[in-house]
């Protein structure tokens, strides 16, 4: 989920701590100067930077490097799900009549206090092998954020096959998952090498990555497993657009 597009809200939620400790700065020496004014005026803008101080360094030294960061969805990886969309034709093929592009909290803190869950919607920072777009354009492979759910936890057992219908389905420790969140029944692709063309045992700090659009999501099937200690956290809720606003299942 790396974003392509970033805007007023994604360009504040991601502010590096340098920018954010100079503005800190610069807020204490105004509130500094305005403290010896008694004006009316003055003592109302004192008090509005000094709240500016506090609300800052909560949200950025505190809140979102532990608890909750905001993230924006650009593709089509995690449809029907997580909505990623432009109005027209899409580089996928798929045609809409809209554009939609969820904003989404993500729960930094859960996973400091429990282990993810299998079918959990997770944010991760990707090795480098799986940036496979600048693979096939020749540029250096890059660490991207991405989004999937969690299809299987370390020491599983996890095979993409056939089911007795002859559709391709997803097995974990040889039992068929009931994925209703997938988007379109699964196509094969002689890309992907990892649990398709038989069983994968995953090691015992391994997950299992997939994208809610099977046929549209570069995940594990075609990079292999995700190391546990790059998970970032826990999808929990669309916040934008109003109309989507949802906890994430």
């Amino acid at each position: 989920m790396q974003p392509t597009e970033i805007g007023a809200t994604e360009w504040l939620a991601n502010l590096s701590i340098g920018y954010v400790v100079l503005a800190a700065f610069a807020l204490t020496a105004l509130r500094l100067i305005l403290v010896p004014n008694r004006g009316a005026f003055a003592r109302s803008v004192a008090e509005l930077v000094e709240s500016l101080i506090i609300a800052g360094v909560l949200v950025f030294l505190v809140i979102r490097p532990f608890f909750l960061q905001a993230f924006f969805i650009p593709s089509e990886s995690m449809e029907p799900t997580l909505m990623g969309h432009n109005e027209g034709i899409s580089p996928t093929g798929e045609k809409y009549s809209d554009t939609v592009h969820d904003h989404i909290f993500v729960n930094k803190m859960v996973y400091r206090l429990r282990e993810p869950k299998r079918g959990e919607i997770i944010v991760f920072k990707a090795e480098k092998k799986a940036d496979k777009s600048s693979e096939l354009s020749g540029k250096e492979p890059v660490e991207n954020v991405l989004i999937k759910r969690l299809i299987a936890l370390p020491g599983d057992t996890v095979e993409v096959r056939e089911d007795e219908t002859g559709t391709l389905r997803v097995f974990v420790n040889r039992k068929m998952l009931q994925e209703h969140y997938v988007k379109k029944p699964m196509q094969s692709n002689p890309q992907s090498g990892f649990g398709t063309g038989s069983p994968l045992k995953l090691g015992p700090a391994d997950l299992f990555v997939m994208g809610d659009n099977r046929n549209n999501s570069n995940d594990s099937r075609f990079w292999g497993p995700l190391p546990r200690n790059r998970v970032i956290g826990k999808a929990e809720l669309i916040f934008w657009p109003l109309s989507r606003i949802r906890l994430i299942r």
